[in-house]
């Protein structure tokens, strides 16, 4: 995988078993590609890195979550972060197109709560550029 470092928005994952990672990291590799390609700009000055993360449950680790929790912004170290739950009844048994439908739906609702808390907080977010560079990265990684 590419150095994330350079990225301004990441989508970090911590999964939770192999069965876990079969299922969902060839989608999540594709998401983060699609992400670096066409979500390469800053859209808030006033934040280094828009920085959701995925928990997937599985045997080894379990988060016991899903959707979007634990929001933080630290304005000292520049990002922003949210954990997207992934449990194991969206990925276990579950074909290829639900899985992908899943990520998209849920890094999108993690991003708007993000722009939310961005501008609650009266940091200048270009909203429009985002919206427009994420619906990219959601027609293609639909398409696939």
């Amino acid at each position: 995988m590419e150095n994330i470092a350079k990225y301004y928005i990441t989508f970090g994952a911590d999964i939770g078993d192999v069965n876990a990672g079969k299922a969902v990291s060839p989608h999540l590799y594709e998401l983060r590609k699609l992400i670096y390609r066409f979500c390469d700009k800053i859209y808030c000055e006033e934040i280094d890195e828009i920085a959701p993360i995925l928990r997937v449950d599985g045997d080894l680790a379990y988060w016991g979550f899903e959707g979007c929790e634990k929001l933080r912004l630290s304005k000292k170290y520049r990002y922003i972060t949210i954990d997207v739950g992934m449990p194991r009844s969206r990925w276990e048994g579950i074909n290829a197109k639900n899985i992908r439908i899943y990520l998209i739906d849920n890094l999108k609702e993690a991003l708007e709560l993000m722009v939310k808390r961005l501008k609650k907080e009266k940091n200048k977010v270009n909203e429009n550029e985002l919206w427009t560079d994420f619906a990219k990265v959601e027609r293609d990684f639909l398409l696939n």
